[in-house]
């Protein structure tokens, strides 16, 4: 009876419950954590293996110095888990001809409040794999640097250049080369920085394209770098005051024929095969005011730069020639273009080292950097880079000038024969718009100067802007096949552009259409470069 009030009575239940239910509450949390402490230690051996993995795969190491940074790093991490003891790890190697390859495998105990429980669980095991190319890394950079890039497009492509170059510097070792090259374009491309060689250069006016944009005097055609010459030369007699320091530039035309877009090398011998220099003749004059004297008109001159009065008594005088051609009683309206550049008597206009250049390098950009593990050079020259206007956008020649600094024959020869063993050459290429012939439409030239001349010269094909331009897309597009035939990795990027023409053009230039890239927003451009660097230079974790 006594037993059954027990049994019976609600006095007191709460505390009787509770002290048989303490000791299950407290063995279920504590279980929890050993679960959650299990799968806790699980992640942190991964993890320090990752790490150790990842710091043992340098390339250039010795096997005993990459097996000491190993064990060194996965002490180091291992050491602040309190939940792992007995960790162990050990690493393989596996050296190809263009790869390195390791595999860790690593174990520990973990430290438990139930053990016991657990059993053989409680020894956890984790393994981390890495593989790197060793292969020598050869990278141009084919940069738009037109007028549209301006503001937040340079500003971006500048801090992205320099964020790659700081990648590849890292990607180095004493037993991988990598080299880097800037190819700045804009309509043209300047050559004359390293490794420059005035050997490549039609100097004497030999070339078929040489001058063509100038009438001939006594039945002689003047060349472009006479002209620079007479312009930075004072004549006395005509008071005229040369262009002190404004001689050429650097930039070139492109050569004549399918030369254009291939690497033949410069022969002298074969004067079509020479790169002439390039020199935007003076506009005629306009009805304009001073401070208007050049600008950026889609149909008007932009570039008058000369007066264009011709003083026939001052020709007479000692002096009035153009290479070396007396002008006396052969003055003209077909020759005063030419006469221009040595009589003109006024002040003439200096360039202005804006980005809306009056001269005869207007639009030309920063010089190439050809191949150099020069990191330091090479920033500098990424920092320097500004937009250009005037004259259009031609990527077809900032690509062939790529591909010649990717060639190992002349123009520039620092580059590994073409499907070297081990060699990896890739060319980055970013434009902010589409192919276009530019300016003066409704002028006699019906363009703006240009790599290849006047639009109303013939060279581009067609003396219409939308169809020339569609054949500078054709060029395009057979450089980057040529680039691909030869091994190289081909990436293409657009910012702010991806049109369908765009897209079209440069996911078939690219090596796959993978490897094309429609950037939206500038400030995402230096992610962008950073990803394709790493498709072929970074060391990463297989699994």
């Amino acid at each position: 009876m006594l037993l059954k009030n027990f049994w019976r009575s609600k006095r007191g239940n709460f505390a009787l419950v509770l002290a048989l239910g303490v000791p299950a509450i407290l063995t279920a949390v504590a279980f929890a954590t050993d679960v959650s402490t299990l799968m806790k230690a699980r992640s942190n051996l991964q993890n320090a293996l990752d790490a150790a993995n990842l710091a043992s795969s340098h390339l250039g190491d010795i096997d005993i110095s990459r097996s000491d940074a190993f064990n060194r790093y996965f002490q180091a991490n291992v050491a602040t888990h309190r939940e792992l003891s007995n960790a162990q790890a050990t690493l393989s190697v596996d050296k190809g001809v263009t790869y390195i390859k390791t595999k860790a495998v690593a174990s520990a105990d973990v430290n438990l409040n139930f053990a016991f429980l657990f059993g053989d669980d409680r020894h956890i095991t984790v393994d981390a794999s890495a593989m790197e190319s060793n292969n020598q890394l050869e990278v141009v950079l084919v940069l738009d640097n037109t007028g549209s890039m301006a503001g937040a497009r340079i500003s971006a492509l500048r801090q992205a250049t320099k964020s790659l170059i700081d990648y590849l510097e890292a990607a180095k070792s004493p037993t991988r080369q990598v080299r880097a090259s800037l190819v700045p374009f804009v309509t043209a491309v300047n050559v004359n920085g390293p490794d420059f060689d005035p050997s490549w250069i039609d100097l004497n006016g030999k070339s078929s394209t040489n001058g063509i944009n100038f009438p001939a005097v006594k039945g002689k055609r003047p060349d472009h770098m006479s002209l620079f010459k007479q312009l930075q030369q004072d004549v006395p007699a005509l008071k005229h005051t040369g262009w002190k320091g404004t001689g050429w530039k650097g930039c070139v035309e492109a050569r004549p024929g399918a030369y254009n877009i291939s690497d033949t090398p410069p022969d002298p011998s074969n004067p079509d095969t020479l790169f002439v220099p390039y020199l935007a003749p003076d506009d005629p004059d306009v009805a304009r005011k001073p401070s208007a004297s050049y600008g950026n008109s889609s149909t008007g001159y932009n570039n008058s730069y000369l007066d264009d009065t011709i003083d026939k008594t001052k020709l007479a005088l000692p002096g009035a020639n153009v290479l070396g051609i007396d002008l006396s009683g052969v003055l003209d309206a077909n020759v005063s273009k030419v006469a221009r550049y040595v009589a003109s008597t006024n002040k003439i206009v200096t360039e202005t080292g804006s980005t809306i250049t009056v001269g005869p390098n207007r639009a030309c950009p920063t010089p190439i950097v050809p191949l150099t593990n020069d990191f330091d050079s090479l920033r500098a020259a990424a920092a320097q880079m500004s937009e250009w206007n005037g004259s259009g956008t031609n990527v077809s020649e900032g690509l062939a000038w790529g591909m010649r600094v990717l060639s190992p024959q002349p123009p520039y020869t620092d580059a590994t024969p073409w499907k070297t063993s081990g060699v990896s050459k890739v060319v980055m290429l970013l434009t902010d718009g589409e192919n276009v012939v530019y300016g003066a439409s409704g002028q006699p030239t019906k363009s703006d100067y240009t790599s290849y001349g006047y639009l109303g010269g013939g060279r581009f094909g067609s003396d219409n802007q939308t169809a020339a331009a569609r054949n500078v897309d054709g060029w395009t597009k057979d450089v980057c096949t040529q680039l691909k035939s030869q091994g190289v990795q081909v990436y293409t990027m657009v910012l702010q552009a991806d049109t369908a023409a765009n897209r079209a053009l440069y996911s078939a230039c690219a090596s796959d259409p993978s490897d094309y890239y429609a950037v939206n927003d500038p400030s995402k451009l230096p992610n962008v470069f950073q990803t394709i660097a790493s498709k072929f230079s970074k060391l990463q974790l297989t699994n």
